[in-house]
């Protein structure tokens, strides 16, 4: 294609119907069995469609247009070219497109993208034929059109269409995706035919997985040699003084079908577009680049119009004969009841929706008054809207599941599991279905700032703020009662004797505001009883300590023991052996030092509950090391703070720099981290000889939960960014010693 400066400014057929005759050339004696369809040319950009004679009597509605994303957002030197047509009943697009140069150029590439999918549009001819077809591209369901709806995209999809706007959405070009690796790096995979490894570090393959860019579309998979760059009319790659990497350049995507209604449809549906063959031409020597093919099998449909008809005619005749057109229907109960749910712990309900009407029934669930969202952040509800034909049922299924990023108002009794979610019936009544659930405080997913100060462990500090709660509903209402009530309070609690409500008060007042107490914050206690029993030279020593996993039922009696204050019953976590010096026994630490004898009862009466495994000593300490994992990583606000995760990575190989970041870390953080840190030097000092580098790889890669980007924060590379992570935990370990 012509690349020269005239070309972005006129449009020249010369080298389409040059690419044309090739092509039907290559088609030897059959070449008369085809024609072109159409062609779209966007200045290097050119897709041309050409299909058998014996379908043009079913091709119809064919449109083409293009759109410029280079310079200026505008000019042709990057952009996409498309077609559209109907093949029967079905609609078919079919995109080329050449993206932003450069292995940097990642988000350049994703917003080519973007823009592409925004701007570029073809007239749509409205088909009472396929009128449903054009419904259910806009009412849900579909990726592509979601995403514009997302971007902001307004349109009149009853007279325009996008290239979302079709059954078959084939995407194909000169995408530009690199490797994130270096050349040689790359190249010594390819000698030992490690696709999959590079297809790890494609920036494609990162950027669909991460939901940047071609989320909505599948890709076969990559069984050929990368397609660029190569010197051209040989198969060897770059070897001029650039030497540039072998990368996936050149690639065909398909759009994911529309979303399944519901899970019967998931199971019994049979793929409509199936890819046959994917690969590279290496025998292709004109370029840099090796073009790639794809071979599909794709359903057609074809609506039988008379048939179609007839059902029309019927459905009018029938509403018309249908005196009471009220939609009605019935569910099988208003209240959603999860009973006790945990942190993290999944839950799922359902109830029956049911049209008792002679019409067809929409629904949908709809926000409350004053809200904008139908249901809150820890409920999750499906189907949340459909239509039910006479006599048909749904279920309806309410997931909940309260993870790090919304426990903290749980933990701290500001958010209870109690909701009320309005369905509506279209021309029908509304139901109110109650959502209630009792919400188990934990000490996982509270800030490092607030458990520090809390003198009591999470589940007294739940029972406290209730108790709190309790009081001033009890006050309101003793004000409410008149003065003589009011008096009568007052004298009761000015005497020797103590109220119930003079109780609630002084218990209430000692917690201080939201149960915290007046104290310098060192370290959650919760923390130091998890180091405390393990830092000890005879747990530190255990040959495949941090190398397994331990128990999952042994972790989360830990877990329980953390949320409630009960002291470690040593028997369960070390299998029968004696205490350890070290151990959480209760002599170290003042909160457990006042465990009462009911305390040690339900101790007990929570041992009878589990059936504990009689493995050894290293499956509880692993089963700790576990919960101390998830503990830092269930934390909203990392060990280090979001806002300092550039910083961090920054100070790697700088004593100055890693002395001002721990400077500005915030007091707490600070403390948590020194204090971990200086437990896995140690872990590391009594590690047994043969496992210490085993030991070291490991620590390196789960401690990194202490550091992570903010939610919002966009990751060039996961997995190279995951190991910048793990460098800076090994310079922490570093410091100061010669162990790592």
């Amino acid at each position: 294609m012509e690349t020269n400066k005239d070309a972005y400014l006129r449009y020249d057929p010369t080298k389409e119907n040059a690419w044309l005759k090739a092509i039907f050339d290559a088609l030897g004696p059959k070449a008369n069995e085809y024609y072109k369809v159409a062609t779209q040319q966007l200045v290097t950009i050119l897709i041309i469609v050409i299909a058998k004679k014996q379908h043009e009597h079913f091709i119809s509605d064919v449109e083409a247009n293009y759109v410029g994303v280079g310079l200026m957002n505008m000019m042709g030197n990057k952009g996409g070219a498309g077609v559209r047509l109907r093949f029967h009943d079905s609609y078919l697009c079919f995109m080329g497109c050449h993206l932003a140069a450069f292995t940097e150029q990642v988000d350049r590439r994703n917003q080519d993208f973007g823009e592409i999918c925004k701007r570029l549009t073809f007239p749509h001819r409205a088909d009472a034929l396929t009128s449903y077809v054009t419904y259910s591209w806009n009412n849900g369901g579909d990726e592509g059109v979601s995403f514009l709806e997302n971007e902001g995209v307004l349109r009149d999809w009853a007279s325009t269409a996008s290239v979302f706007h079709s059954d078959y959405l084939i995407w194909l070009g000169d995408l530009n995706y690199r490797i994130n690796l270096t050349e040689p790096e790359i190249k010594s995979h390819l000698r030992q035919n490690e696709l999959d490894f590079l297809v790890d570090y494609d920036q494609l393959t990162v950027e669909r997985r991460a939901g940047r860019a071609f989320t909505m579309f599948e890709e076969g998979a990559i069984q050929f040699m990368p397609t660029y760059k190569y010197d051209a009319g040989t198969n060897q790659y770059d070897s001029s003084a650039k030497r540039r990497a072998p990368s996936w350049t050149d690639r065909i995507l398909w759009k994911k079908e529309r979303a399944r209604i519901t899970e019967a449809d998931t199971n019994k549906h049979e793929a409509a577009l199936k890819l046959v063959k994917y690969q590279n031409c290496m025998e292709m020597m004109l370029s840099d680049h090796k073009p790639v093919y794809a071979l599909m099998e794709a359903k057609i449909r074809k609506i039988d119009s008379k048939k179609q008809a007839e059902t029309r005619s019927a459905l009018v005749r029938q509403l018309a004969e249908t005196q009471d057109n009220i939609t009605k229907g019935q569910i099988s109960s208003s209240f959603v009841e999860f009973g006790d749910v945990d942190f993290m712990e999944y839950k799922e309900r359902t109830l029956i929706l049911e049209n008792t009407g002679q019409v067809l029934a929409p629904f949908r669930f709809i926000p409350k008054m004053d809200e904008n969202e139908v249901c809150p952040t820890w409920l999750r509800v499906h189907p949340i809207s459909g239509i039910l034909g006479p006599g048909e049922k749904v279920v309806i299924h309410f997931e909940i599941l309260i993870d790090p990023t919304i426990s903290s108002p749980f933990n701290e009794c500001k958010e209870e599991i109690d909701n009320i979610l309005v369905l509506r019936l279209e021309n029908g009544k509304d139901f109110f279905i109650v959502i209630t659930g009792q919400y188990q405080p934990t000490c996982f997913g509270v800030l490092l700032e607030r458990l520090a100060l809390m003198s009591l462990p999470v589940s007294e500090v739940a029972v406290t703020l209730d108790k709190k709660k309790s009081l001033r509903k009890s006050i309101r209402s003793s004000k409410s009662s008149g003065a003589t009530a009011s008096t009568s309070s007052s004298s009761t609690t000015s005497g020797t004797g103590t109220s119930a409500t003079a109780t609630a008060a002084t218990s209430a007042t000692s917690t201080g505001t939201d149960a915290r107490i007046q104290q310098q914050a060192t370290l959650p206690k919760e923390l130091w009883r998890v180091l405390n029993f393990l830092w000890n030279k005879n747990m530190l020593c255990l040959d495949y300590l941090f190398l397994d996993h331990g128990d999952r039922v042994i972790s989360e009696y830990i877990r329980r023991c953390l949320d409630t204050g009960e002291q470690f019953d040593t028997n369960v976590l070390l299998s029968g052996k004696q205490k350890q010096s070290g151990s959480d026994g209760g002599s170290s630490h003042e909160n457990d030092e006042s465990s009462s004898d009911e305390n040690s009862k339900d101790t007990k009466e929570n041992k009878k509950e589990i059936e504990f495994k009689d493995e050894d000593e290293t499956v509880g300490a692993n089963s700790m090391i576990d919960i101390l994992v998830a503990f830092l990583e269930c934390l909203p606000e990392p060990v280090i703070p979001a806002t300092m995760y550039k910083q961090a990575l920054g100070a790697i190989g700088s004593t100055e720099a890693m002395i001002q970041f721990k400077n500005d870390l915030p007091h707490i953080h600070l403390n948590v981290l020194l204090y971990i840190t200086s437990f896995l030097k140690d872990a590391i000092k009594y590690a047994p000889e043969s496992y210490r580098d085993a030991r070291i790889t490991r620590i390196a890669d789960i401690f990194t939960v202490m550091l992570r980007p903010a939610p919002e924060y966009k990751e060039q590379n996961p997995p190279l960014a995951r190991q910048k992570r793990a460098k800076f935990i090994l310079s922490l370990l570093n410091e100061d010693t010669n162990l790592v």
